[in-house]
């Protein structure tokens, strides 16, 4: 063999003995300790937690409207109405599905199904 060809292949076995050397330096060699297993198992239990996307609006045109107490033609006192879910029409009126009140002498009271201003403008009605 030439000069050449000699110096070619030791150059070529020692950075090949360095990338081994120098891999088996990152690899940690011999057993984990005990404190290093309770040191990981802490670490990932304690690491935060994903977040989760904000929830899609269902429906723009529902308006929740909460219990609350209204006028009824006759009665000295409101009548309580459960809360319930109206839909907005494109003219600006909430679109009640019929709802039952109760007075408070206990006498239930029905509110057909229909248009009505928006709740914070119906002195009578749901």
């Amino acid at each position: 063999m030439s000069l050449k060809v000699r110096a070619l292949v030791r150059r070529l076995a020692r950075g090949t003995a360095g990338c081994l050397l120098g891999g088996a330096m990152l690899v940690p060699l011999g057993p984990t300790t005990t404190s290093q297993a309770v040191n990981r198992m802490n670490s990932m239990s304690t690491r935060p937690l994903p977040s989760a996307a904000p929830r899609a609006v269902v429906r723009g045109d529902m308006v929740w409207v909460p219990d609350r107490y209204v006028l009824v033609v006759g009665e000295p006192a409101g009548a309580r109405v459960p809360g319930h879910w109206e839909r907005i029409t494109p003219e600006g009126q909430h679109q009640v599905p019929p709802v039952s009140a109760v007075d408070p002498s206990g006498a239930p009271q029905s509110f057909p199904s229909r248009d009505y201003p928006p709740p914070a403008q119906r002195p009578y009605g749901p």
